[in-house]
């Protein structure tokens, strides 16, 4: 929800200079602002398409939303619906621009939007950022194999050579 303060008498100047461009403008803006004080995502579609074509039942329509909201939110605000539909139909629209854009000025101060240069916004929630949990640092396991006695090969014995038997004549007779 925004709400942006404008000085009514500047507004209606404007509006005046313009030839009323500038009041469909204004009336644009104000009516949903009106009717986001209730509920933030509405755009105020309906309101806006009568307040230009049958501005009396626009504002009527927006100011019901208006009270409404203004009670949800525990804010103060007189529902001047009606007021709205007799001056508008008596031809006195513009005090009707002034009356609602006087009524959201009081409310952008009690919800703290009293600098013009700041625009209310909704605390909206804010879903903490996902943090994948650490992976522990992994550590090569040190592998020692258990203590042997080195490998030795059997000794041989050094090579001798064969004793060769004795020669011996053969047997004579005697």
């Amino acid at each position: 929800m925004q709400i942006e303060k404008r000085s009514v008498g500047t507004c209606i100047i404007l509006s005046i200079v313009t030839c009323g461009i500038y009041a469909i403008i204004w009336a644009i803006k104000m009516l949903k602002e009106a009717v986001q004080v209730k509920d933030p995502n509405d755009q105020g579609t309906v309101e806006i398409i009568l307040g230009i074509v049958f501005s009396p039942v626009g504002f009527f329509m927006a100011e019901k939303k208006l009270a409404e909201g203004c009670a949800a939110r525990g804010i103060q605000h007189e529902d001047r619906s009606v007021l709205y539909l007799v001056l508008g139909l008596f031809g006195l629209g513009i005090v009707d621009f002034a009356m609602m854009q006087s009524d959201l000025n009081g409310i952008a101060d009690t919800l703290g939007m009293g600098d013009p240069q700041v625009r209310y916004q909704q605390p909206q929630y804010q879903q903490p950022q996902y943090q994948a949990p650490q992976q522990p640092q992994y550590q090569q396991p040190q592998y020692q194999a258990p203590q042997q006695p080195q490998y030795q090969a059997p000794q041989q014995p050094q090579y001798q050579a064969p004793q060769q038997p004795q020669y011996q004549p053969p047997y004579q007779d005697q």
